[in-house]
């Protein structure tokens, strides 16, 4: 009631009139006690409930409406400025691609930096946007691997660090052994991990192989039988 009603301190008119002036507590009366001490309630309650940099726009306040009313307009600048920053975040992330001499490692820096940052702003990215922007955003050399995780049956149930892992995994098997790519010893314990306890790449490779000969097949069958 006090920051949404307000609070004065009481006044009267001194015995010989003229302007009002504060009434002395002596001669408050039991309603007038009672607002004083919700207001020094809720006054309380936003001293104890604001960070440093807000208690200094506070500080020197007195009455619980007053200092709320400072709050919510310095409030209200920072909700400004935080949108300013995530439509910034917001066109990072829809333009961020892999570049083709980058390493994945680099690539997963950039992109985790973006999702960080507006998940502290409140607006966190779902691990099926993430999931879709890495897959939308490689490079030619990871088309295979690309479809062999989109094809795989528990793409859709694996988190973003594990997306992450096995692309790792593939580049670095992929890798020319004289110029490795950037940042690889720092990455190889990652990729081993993966390896591990994942499926191995050229397996998967090999079996998406196998399902585009077989509808070759199937499809070559269904001509001949037309034919004839």
């Amino acid at each position: 009631m006090a920051i949404e009603d307000g609070y004065s301190p009481p006044m009267m008119t001194p015995t010989g009139g003229g302007e009002e002036v504060l009434k002395p507590k002596a001669q408050w009366t039991q309603p007038e006690f009672e607002l004083s001490k919700w207001n020094q309630k809720a006054w309380h309650a936003l001293i104890c409930a604001v960070d440093e940099n807000q208690y200094k726009l506070i500080q020197n306040t007195k009455i619980a409406k007053e200092a709320w009313d400072i709050l919510e307009v310095a409030h209200e600048g920072t909700e400004v400025v935080k949108d300013s920053k995530l439509q910034v975040l917001q066109t990072q992330f829809e333009t961020l691609r892999m570049e083709e001499n980058e390493c994945f490692n680099d690539f997963e820096i950039r992109l985790m930096d973006i999702v960080n940052q507006s998940h502290q702003l409140g607006d966190p990215y779902s691990d099926r946007r993430i999931k879709q922007k890495i897959m939308r955003s490689l490079p030619e050399r990871f088309e295979s691997k690309v479809t062999a995780l989109e094809e795989n049956s528990d793409f859709k149930n694996m988190k973003p660090s594990e997306v992450i892992g096995r692309l790792l995994a593939y580049e670095s098997r992929k890798a020319p052994s004289s110029s490795p790519p950037k940042k690889q010893k720092g990455i190889a314990l990652r990729a081993s991990k993966v390896e591990k306890e994942d499926k191995d790449d050229s397996d998967e490779d090999m079996a998406l192989l196998m399902r585009k000969f077989k509808k070759f097949v199937k499809f070559e069958k269904k001509g001949h039988a037309s034919k004839g």
